[in-house]
């Protein structure tokens, strides 16, 4: 396939995105033209026949939210007991349990920006919950059973590389999310992916200014959409540069595996999501890692 502006070639991956895009594109354009009346229902009831079987139907947008709520619970309660020490409010965890392996005491921040920063964050954080939960309302699903301790007993030493792999994993789920939501949802979803990747951005700055260590793909899986922290400067200098596959950021460069458009963010699939909270990547695994019992909802399968 040929880039029509460019008259260059396309790579497999910028042709699958672009597909990928298009889909959406049309899948929105389709639903706008049906509107909210009755007569979209039956346009939408009479699509299959004898002849030409119905197309698979994706997950509801109750789903895709619940499925980031699940997330942001994993996010404000690690966040929680960082910053101050304890759990969120019991308001906010719809009545779900309290998590496991949380730590004794509070770390100590290297400095009062670091602080400040991770105050700052589980502000955002709680709030993504209590925001999700409202627009949700009954529908929304309670905290599920968390392991704060799935990769190690969070400290002083560690919760730098924890926040950046919550952080991470949740600009790239929000990514993914996209093509699922429509209208509002799909504001809502933007507005709360930009602060993630705001989050993103500062852990990933503090990890090059702390040289803190990188989580191993012995420990969680990669999936190749992830780049570790470097600093381009230093540690890594053919990591940098305009055609690099990313340095400071997680984005995606002109070279290597698994790039989409130069400049995006990756978008991970819920099934790659769960390989990495899960820690474990076999098809069919519904558990382990930081949700020991699972998702609540129903997208909760690798």
């Amino acid at each position: 396939m040929i880039d029509l502006e460019t008259a260059t070639p396309l790579l497999p991956e910028q042709v699958l995105n672009r597909v990928r895009i298009a889909k959406a594109f049309n899948r929105r354009k389709f639903l706008a033209s049906l509107g909210a009346s009755a007569a979209g229902a039956t346009v939408l009831a009479g699509c299959g026949s004898s002849t030409q079987p119905a197309m698979a139907a994706g997950p509801s947008e109750n789903d895709v939210l619940n499925f980031a709520l699940n997330l942001e619970y994993l996010e404000a309660t690690f966040y929680s007991y960082v910053v101050t020490g304890g759990d969120i409010p019991s308001s906010s965890t719809g009545g779900g349990p309290a998590p496991t392996g949380a730590p004794a005491g509070k770390p100590s921040f290297q400095t009062q920006q670091i602080a400040d920063v991770f105050a700052e964050i589980y502000y955002d954080e709680i709030s993504h919950v209590n925001d999700l939960r409202s627009v949700l309302g009954s529908a929304a699903v309670a905290r599920p059973q968390l392991s704060l301790s799935a990769l190690g007993t969070v400290s002083s030493a560690n919760y730098i590389t924890f926040a950046r792999l919550f952080e991470d994993v949740g600009v790239t789920a929000y990514a993914g999310a996209a093509v699922d939501l429509t209208g509002t949802n799909l504001q809502y979803a933007a507005q709360i992916l930009a602060v993630e990747a705001f989050h993103s951005g500062a852990i990933r700055l503090i990890d090059i200014q702390q040289s803190v260590p990188y989580i191993p793909t012995s420990v969680v899986p990669a999936d190749g959409f992830d780049v570790p922290p470097y600093d381009p400067g230093t540690v890594a200098l053919a990591e940098a540069g305009p055609t690099a596959n990313g340095a400071f950021f997680a984005t995606a460069g002109a070279n290597g595996a698994n790039k989409t458009s130069p400049g995006f963010a990756y978008a991970r699939t819920t099934s790659q999501v769960l390989a990495i909270v899960y820690a474990n990547s076999a098809t069919g695994t519904a558990k382990g890692g930081f949700y020991p019992n699972g998702m609540n909802g129903n997208i909760t399968t690798v």
